[in-house]
């Protein structure tokens, strides 16, 4: 062999000890969906800053009748089908609703479920809550209530101000937990612990583990993976077609988008449709 082919193969051996591990090593399936979730933007399904105050005049919408855009299914184990047509959904509201006219809304014969804001943190209690439940399920409509999380607060702090305003005679659905914010100084350890406790402490409450809502980016950068398998799942990706979770988990509810509108409510309003062959019966108390 000559001179130079000898100096080139040297080159080529110390390229190759020179090259940092994980570049020699091939990529996993679960290393390139983790590298595909930090490169997510989050998405705010429920963003804080619009319902942190409750409406200063709120008025009733008469006019207004049920719609949403967005369409279509990505998983091949569930069923198409079109959100443009009539189907079972829900909603979930809080004071930034204002004044509900609840027998307007029982109207819509669409409408399987309710969800209402009950607490939020350590010390929170929604102040139109007591009047949702007991308005909503006058007129005949199935409701459930809702915490929304926030880790930088102990778990058991978070429930017992939940169940000051809960009360689980008056519910007809299990609770959901809203998930969708970390907390700055609030490792992720930390953050699941607080919230497996507080899912424990809901389940040991009311005989039954309540429903998680989140965010599909939240979900795929923070929770996939099976940690929370045992519990259902409520989505939230405001698109035209059924959100894919990276880790392909099953989810029973999809909230479409933020901004449908709804007779006998003022504004803006969140719509949700039951996934697959998921129906009322999945999320009932």
């Amino acid at each position: 062999m000559s001179h130079r082919f000898y100096i080139f193969l040297l080159s080529v051996l110390m390229l190759l000890v020179c090259l940092p591990a994980d570049a020699r090593k091939k990529p996993t399936k679960y290393d390139v969906k983790r590298e595909q979730a930090s490169a997510l933007p989050l998405i705010e399904p429920d963003p804080i800053n619009r319902k942190s105050k409750p409406d200063s005049s709120p008025r009733v919408v008469q006019d207004v009748s049920l719609k949403g855009g967005g369409g279509g299914g990505t998983q091949a184990r569930r069923q198409r089908s079109s959100v443009n047509g009539q189907f079972p959904q829900g909603i979930d509201v809080s004071h930034h609703q204002g004044y509900i006219n609840w027998a307007e809304v029982a109207r819509s014969r669409e409408v399987q479920f309710v969800y209402l804001k009950a607490s939020e943190g350590a010390n929170y209690i929604d102040d139109t809550y007591e009047f949702n439940v007991r308005e909503a399920r006058r007129n005949g409509l199935k409701v459930g209530p809702y915490h929304f999380f926030r880790p930088g607060v102990d778990a058991d702090v978070q429930f017992r101000n939940m169940m000051s305003i809960v009360n689980v005679k008056h519910v007809d659905l299990i609770p959901m937990i809203d998930v969708e914010v970390t907390s700055r100084g609030v490792s992720m350890a930390t953050f699941h612990a607080r919230l497996e406790r507080l899912l424990e402490l809901v389940t040991k409450e009311f005989g039954k583990r309540p429903i998680i809502y989140t965010g599909k980016n939240f979900y795929n950068k923070h929770m996939y993976g099976g940690r929370y398998s045992r519990y259902k799942f409520w989505i939230a990706a405001y698109s035209f077609e059924e959100p894919m979770l990276y880790d392909d988990d099953d989810y029973v509810i999809w909230q479409y988008t933020g901004q449908g509108s709804m007779r006998g409510i003022r504004g803006s309003v969140d719509l949700n449709r039951f996934v697959g062959n998921h129906n009322v019966k999945d999320i009932q108390y």
